[in-house]
């Protein structure tokens, strides 16, 4: 039941994340405002590609994470660290997934998936945790606010990018 929650509030988490992604493609606000745009639809796609059983998911989970790394770097230093907040844990969440060697999808059974320890368990589920923490949860309310009130963008996340952490 727990690695099935932590499952269903990752991809929930990075169906938002992907959304989210383009706000910090180039340094100007404009440029910036225009990624968001841009971007929607491409990181829309990765996000329902990371669900996908075996190879395919993990891939898009590692192209989220490159794609999202470089955005953040390019960040305007007014959400720059709230991005470094949300990029940190998501690659924590992959790192530790990466290395139980199971795929995203192989966590949403219940169980343990075949060849996954209790360790790399424990892992996978600390970092799902973290991604779901106050802090996180706060640099995603941000990014989201700001992407409205700089881009007048919606994200249209449903609850929220914030609240889509707390599932």
């Amino acid at each position: 039941m727990a690695e099935r929650l932590v499952v269903r509030r990752t991809a929930t988490l990075l169906a938002a994340v992907l959304v989210t992604a383009g706000l910090t493609s180039c340094s100007s606000t404009k440029s910036y405002c225009s990624a968001l745009k841009d971007d929607q639809k491409q990181l829309t796609r990765l996000s329902k590609e990371s669900a996908e059983p075996g190879k395919a998911g993990t891939q898009a989970l590692d192209d989220t994470v490159a794609v999202l790394a470089d955005l953040r770097d390019d960040a305007p230093d007014d959400i720059s660290g709230e991005w470094d907040t949300l990029v940190e844990a998501l690659e924590g969440l992959v790192g530790a997934i990466k290395d139980s060697g199971a795929s995203p999808s192989e966590f949403a059974g219940g169980q343990a998936p075949d060849g996954v320890t209790t360790g790399q368990l424990k892992a996978v589920q600390t970092a799902a945790t973290e991604l779901q923490s106050t802090r996180v949860r706060q640099a995603g309310a941000s990014i989201e606010q700001h992407a409205r009130d700089v881009c007048k963008v919606d994200l249209g996340t449903g609850g929220g990018l914030g609240g889509s952490l707390g599932g």
